[in-house]
């Protein structure tokens, strides 16, 4: 088993937040599979159709951090509750948006939920298990985000093809409504008494401050990196030869890929965080660069996007934890600034994709990922504060 002598409440609430990281995974990148669909139907080229993703993206970076500060003193579960109805509105308003510019209203809206409730589950996970399981339970409850992205993402792609985008983001809204429902009976309340202004950052030294911020740098980098290319990983593999009709079994291969990449981080994030993000960086570098030009082609390049997406799934388990280890303010405010920089970098990576993938092509998209994503490994190996060789027991109770 996973976690040993934990209460049930502690189980059902861990697994009731790896609900919320599918939905909200699935919500937040839901247009990448659909992209071409969206294209055709607002007839822009597939470039402009990502700032879907990036309108999301802006929200949460622009929101996270000082959401997650202003609401400290309302009750964990509440938060939920409203963060999922947020999901709920932003998905119905997409799937009937009758212009692109409503639909990114949407989207908007979407974002703000998100920059709340991927704010909370790091911080609700570390409260339900002991210090020393913390970075298995973020791990766990992010392997929601896998699943979005082994049955989420392509089950999008699947329904857009077969009927239309609108249905898909239909279903989405259906899905959201019934997590919503299920949460307010199953996730354990986790009640806070902290007033708005105990939670703000408290006054750290430069040391703890310099460590959570080469963190957070290091997660920027990553999803920067990663989004520049994966948003448009409909048409590279159509580039590739691989044919439209595969595409969403192609997506579902690749996102059941990704869960070895978290079952392994769960493995060595609380006892080789420099190690891990060291293979884990490659494994993304290794993968990206077999997807320049045409070294590989039809379902070859297919396991290059797993392999890929197996180095960047289990990186986020290790920025997470991380943040939180460096102390240098409350956990759920970490993990609202890792929201945050996560979505800068998607923000970022999105829009700067398009721009790149619309004047330049892929010969010179690939590349400029590749470059970003060597800058991460590179950061986070030679950054022993923040991603230590070896991690003590001790250091999770300090």
């Amino acid at each position: 088993m996973l976690f040993k002598n934990l209460p049930p409440g502690a189980s059902v609430g861990l697994w009731a937040l790896f609900a919320c990281t599918f939905t909200a995974l699935t919500s937040e990148v839901a247009p990448v599979g659909i992209l071409i669909e969206m294209a055709r139907t607002f007839h822009i080229q597939e470039g402009e159709a990502g700032l879907a993703v990036s309108a999301f993206a802006l929200m949460v970076t622009l929101g996270a951090v000082p959401l997650t500060i202003m609401t400290a003193h309302i009750d964990r579960k509440r938060l939920m509750l409203v963060s999922l109805s947020g999901y709920v509105v932003s998905n119905l308003v997409v799937a009937m948006a009758p212009t692109f510019v409503l639909l990114c209203a949407g989207r908007l809206i979407g974002g703000l939920a998100h920059a709340l409730l991927m704010s909370i589950v790091s911080a609700y996970a570390a409260r339900l298990v002991p210090p020393r399981m913390t970075g298995r339970a973020i791990s766990f409850v992010y392997g929601g985000t896998s699943l979005g992205a082994i049955l989420g993402v392509p089950g999008t792609a699947a329904v857009g093809h077969l009927a239309s985008w609108r249905v898909a983001m239909y279903i989405m809204t259906g899905i959201a409504v019934v997590l919503t429902l299920c949460i307010a009976f199953f996730l354990p309340p986790v009640s806070s008494t902290v007033h708005v202004k105990e939670s703000l950052p408290s006054i750290v030294s430069r040391k703890v401050m310099r460590t959570f911020l080469i963190v957070v740098a290091v997660d920027a980098v990553f999803f920067f990196a990663h989004n520049l290319l994966y948003t448009y990983v409909t048409p590279l593999l159509l580039e590739h030869g691989l044919s439209s009709g595969a595409l969403s079994v192609a997506l579902l291969l690749t996102g059941a890929l990704s869960i070895l990449g978290l079952w392994r981080a769960g493995q060595i994030v609380d006892r080789r965080p420099a190690a891990g993000m060291l293979a884990n960086g490659m494994a993304m570098l290794v993968g990206m660069g077999l997807l320049y030009g045409h070294i590989l082609s039809g379902w070859m390049s297919v396991g290059a996007v797993g392999l890929w997406c197996i180095g960047y799934s289990a990186i986020i388990p290790f920025v997470m934890s991380g943040a939180i280890r460096a102390r240098a303010t409350r956990a759920d405010v970490a993990g609202a600034a890792i929201n945050a920089a996560s979505n800068a970098g998607i923000l970022l990576g999105s829009a700067a994709g398009g721009v790149v993938l619309t004047h330049g092509g892929f010969t010179v998209l690939t590349p400029l990922a590749l470059v970003v994503a060597l800058c991460g490994i590179l950061i986070a190996f030679f950054s022993t504060s923040a991603f230590p060789h070896v991690l003590h027991p001790s250091e999770h109770d300090e």
